[in-house]
């Protein structure tokens, strides 16, 4: 029958990953001659909830509670003839401890305290990693009270890039919300992060989805190797978040930290701006007994707010006022006619085709000017109205990009002309609400939902072809552990984890420079696509809106049920678990459907090579690309797929 029993119980679990949030604690109770004890009763009681599990040690003198969720305790234990033992404990997310419990003869009534001491050796458990406990995560100094960057204090662990960082790739539009992380010397998208012992990662890229606010982590834990069967998912970091629950005593937090440019120093490439960073962190948090004397119903809820404006600098290249009318006669470089190409009278068809030996020669421009009949409309309307004018003395040397990057090489006597500086903003709320119910035999429910709203804007490009976004996360889910028997216990859990990104330019929406530009063949969409096209014209910083991935839309949905039965048979701790797992994957983007234009020299040097003479902005000005191309129709996906795994382990 038990066995049966045992089988139904196999077949309906649904992890891989199973609620491995939980602390198991495990003991060998004996007496003063180190002789097993069986039968004798060990109770755990939760310092913070009162939440109490009773167990019995088995013939070899052993017990073993499982499905404890992280915090200080007190285990009693007792025996008949013997003194009652009471010991203190603190146990961690995911912990495995086990003690050694010697009882002395006495009389039932007497009472042994004894002060416990933490494992120097994990003896259980092979895996290697580290807990972030409660008060490292209230105590240091969190620079946004971004929780990522605490797993930094893990060995081996440090900050990377990528399409983690959330503003380097435009599929993961998520400024702010970074979470590249490389552990043990892994990719960003190896690690795998769990909420509450539930999924809480992006499929996009391997992404930590939902960045719970410090006042609502009770402590995690970072595993870096030598994983359990209850872990997985990916080969880098397992970063495993445990949610505070309420206490029995009523608690709350209310805090706000601010930084601004009144306080802090300036870098060198501020110049001084006097708005070069607000940021406003806020929120509350509190939590108690939901319900009256019997105090069985917990509750606890938090809300946090950040408001973020930080002045970005960048030095462009840009078409000075003379070269936006065809005037290159002070650029420094000599262009040419590619109308007025003849044949080269010096040409050696026995020598390869160079610079000194060209097939063809051209003309130059008298005075080094583009005849206006030759100017095309859309390069000089477009440059006139979107593109800023030089605002720096010319040559100024290397510049970077707002991403750290160098700036555009070979552009002449006019590099790195303009200095461009516009605010980031980034305005995040999020809050977690939680509720637990204690049953008379130990049972648990815990219901959980947490949410976060991004948007904001990110500078790029040049002024006007700026990104926004706005995101929304959530992960919530149920979670039961179902005391069986003494030694028999069962965790079941169902969680959503949802992303929802949406991705912008300034002009969608507002404003058609295809149609004003009347460019034909490109630019659809509707208002949601409208925008410039791309042009990028070599040596000097693109013009117009990205091409890439502008506007997109993605949302990524996760269901996942998870579930584990945990037998103490003996000597043997046994675990069988398994999960099952959905991903939704719509998403639709706009890839150069507004046109990508690149332009090179080549149109216009001496000898249709390489010669270094010509410009590429020439040829833009005389509308010939060297590269142009379009989409058709709006690429998008919608994928399903879906895992079961199961395991066994002892």
């Amino acid at each position: 029958m038990m066995l049966r029993r045992l089988f139904a119980l196999v077949l309906f679990s649904i992890s891989t990953f199973s609620q491995s949030n939980y602390a198991v604690l495990r003991g060998t109770v004996m007496d003063p001659q180190h002789q097993v004890l069986a039968g004798a009763t060990a109770r755990l009681e939760s310092v913070s909830t009162g939440a109490l599990r009773t167990v019995t040690s088995d013939d070899h003198g052993i017990f073993e509670i499982s499905g404890i969720l992280p915090g200080d305790f007190e285990l009693k234990v007792q025996a008949t003839g013997f003194s009652q033992l009471v010991q203190k404990l603190s146990l961690e997310v995911g912990q495995k401890m086990s003690l050694d419990i010697a009882l002395k003869v006495g009389s039932v009534n007497e009472s042994v305290e004894v002060a416990s001491t933490a494992d120097v050796l994990k003896t259980t458990e092979s895996s290697v990693g580290e807990v972030i406990e409660q008060k490292s995560i209230r105590e240091l100094p969190l620079n946004g009270r971004m929780l990522i960057d605490l797993v930094l204090m893990v060995p081996g662990a440090h900050m990377s890039h990528g399409a983690q960082a959330g503003d380097m790739n435009p599929l993961y539009w998520r400024p702010g919300q970074r979470s590249s992380v490389s552990v043990g010397g892994n990719r960003p998208n190896a690690n795998y992060f769990l909420l509450d012992g539930a999924t809480n990662t992006d499929p996009t890229f391997n992404t930590l989805n939902l960045s719970p606010s410090p006042d609502a982590v009770q402590e995690f834990k970072v595993q870096t190797g030598s994983y359990s069967a209850q872990m997985g998912g990916a080969g880098g970091g397992q970063v495993n978040i445990v949610t505070r629950s309420g206490t029995n005593q009523f608690h709350g937090t209310v805090y706000d930290f601010l930084r601004n440019g009144a306080l802090d120093a300036h870098s060198f490439n501020e110049m001084g701006s006097s708005k070069h960073l607000v940021q406003n962190n806020f929120g509350a948090s509190f939590g108690g007994p939901l319900t009256g004397k019997d105090r069985k119903t917990f509750f606890f809820m938090n809300y946090e707010g950040l408001r973020h404006t930080k002045a970005i600098t960048m030095t462009d290249t840009v078409p000075t006022d003379m070269e936006v009318t065809g005037d290159f006669s002070q650029s420094g470089t000599t262009i040419y006619n590619p109308f007025s190409a003849h044949p080269n009278p010096n040409y050696d068809p026995t020598k390869p085709i160079s610079k000194t030996n060209s097939l063809i020669l051209r003309d130059p421009f008298p005075g080094n000017v583009i005849p206006a009949n030759l100017l095309s409309p859309v390069a000089v309307t477009f440059m006139q109205k979107y593109v800023p004018l030089p605002n720096l003395m010319m040559g100024m040397g290397s510049g970077m990009t707002m991403m750290g990057q160098p700036t555009v090489v070979g552009s002449g006597l006019d590099s790195n002309n303009y200095l461009d500086t516009r605010n980031e903003n980034h305005i995040i709320d999020q809050g977690t609400m939680r509720v637990d119910h204690i049953f008379a035999r130990g049972d648990t429910l815990t219901g959980r939902y947490s949410l976060s709203s991004e948007n904001g804007f990110m500078p790029q490009n040049l002024p006007g072809f700026g990104a926004l976004h706005d995101n929304l996360s959530q992960n919530g889910g149920l979670a039961w552990t179902h005391v069986i028997s003494d030694h028999l216990l069962n965790m079941a859990s169902f969680t959503v984890s949802r992303l929802s990104m949406h991705r912008s330019s300034q002009n969608n929406e507002s404003n058609d420079i295809v149609s004003e530009l009347g460019i034909k063949g490109v630019g659809f969409g509707g208002k949601g696509a409208y925008g410039a096209p791309w042009f990028n014209v070599q040596g000097y910083s693109g013009m117009g809106d990205s091409f890439a991935a502008t506007p997109m839309h993605a949302w990524d949905t996760i269901l996942e049920g998870r579930d584990l039965l945990n037998w103490q048979k003996g000597r043997h701790s046994l675990k069988f678990g398994g999960s099952y797992r959905h991903f939704i994957w719509p998403m639709w983007g706009f890839f150069q459907n507004r046109g990508y234009y690149q332009f090179t020299n080549g149109f216009t040097t001496q000898t249709a090579t390489n010669d270094g003479t010509g410009s590429a902005l020439a040829s833009f000005l005389l509308g010939l690309p060297a590269v142009r191309q379009r989409q058709a129709g709006v690429p998008q996906m919608d994928l399903r797929q879906s895992y079961l795994d199961a395991y066994a382990q002892d």
